[in-house]
């Protein structure tokens, strides 16, 4: 009967229009168009290749952003050596007067001597979760962009007071403060020189970092404009959709009771 597809054709309509409604709900809750994959099969599987792109390049972010960590503890931690080195300096310098008084030279020494076991414990300080950093271990590979395959090789010299040579230096003497001033120098030139180095992977590792996170902010943008909704035009849609849901409603239970008094009147005829 035509009446009878009406009512199916009713049926399965506003059975499509709950689903669009539901969709276009969830779209607007979440902020996402593509709540799954059916509602725009390529478009998903470009928006899921950005997202991991995305996601990959924030990560090579907070790993650079790690290694920077650790590199400014090291430069703190190379920073006291250097002025404790100057002071070290100051005490040969003292001590190369050929008139201070034995006893003078003991208590330089003595201060010397504990300005050395201060580097040592600088060096054993200097540590970034539980890694020594001024031991001459500390060598990692921190990246450069989000592939895996371009990284910047880090490696921090060996501050400790026998990779400096001032394990033997004695100032006791005048001529043990005068060659002491040339290893002391020598000591402050390797310490500057690796700060110069430690400053410059800085430098490169936060400018990798910051050409990661535009390209991550384009990434994201691109990502947004395949799978973000747009809320006006889906609001849109949503209200269309309800007002057609109410309406199909209302002809489904017209169409009903169409059918409910056809099929009466069939039974009461002779």
């Amino acid at each position: 009967m035509r009446i009878g597809n009406n009512y199916l054709n009713q049926t399965n309509r506003l059975s499509n229009l709950s689903n669009l409604l539901l969709q276009r709900s969830q779209q607007l809750s979440s902020g996402n168009r593509l709540i799954n994959s059916a509602v725009d099969p390529a478009g998903f599987s470009m928006a899921q290749r950005l997202n991991t792109q995305f996601r990959s390049a924030y990560q090579a972010v907070r790993n650079i952003y790690d290694g920077i960590g650790a590199l400014n503890v090291a430069d703190q931690g190379i920073s006291s050596i250097n002025d404790t080195i100057g002071r070290m300096r100051e005490l040969a310098v003292r001590a190369a007067n050929d008139t201070l008084p034995e006893e003078a030279r003991s208590a330089i020494q003595e201060e010397f001597n504990q300005l050395r076991q201060g580097i040592t414990d600088t060096v054993r300080n200097t540590e970034y979760n539980n890694q020594q950093l001024l031991n001459g271990e500390f060598q990692v590979k921190l990246p450069l962009d989000a592939s895996g395959r371009n990284n910047l090789n880090v490696e921090i010299q060996d501050m400790r007071p026998e990779a400096l040579n001032l394990e033997n230096i004695d100032l006791t003497t005048q001529e043990g403060a005068e060659a002491a001033l040339t290893v002391i120098d020598n000591a402050a030139e390797q310490v500057t020189n690796t700060r110069t180095q430690v400053g410059a992977y800085v430098n490169r590792l936060g400018t990798a970092a910051e050409n990661l996170l535009n390209a991550a902010e384009n990434t994201g943008a691109a990502e947004e404009r395949i799978a973000g909704t747009d809320m006006a035009k889906t609001m849109a849609e949503y209200l269309r959709n309800q007002n057609l849901q109410q309406m199909t409603s209302m002809l489904l239970t017209q169409t009903g009771q169409l059918n409910a008094t056809s099929i009466f009147n069939i039974l009461q005829s002779p």
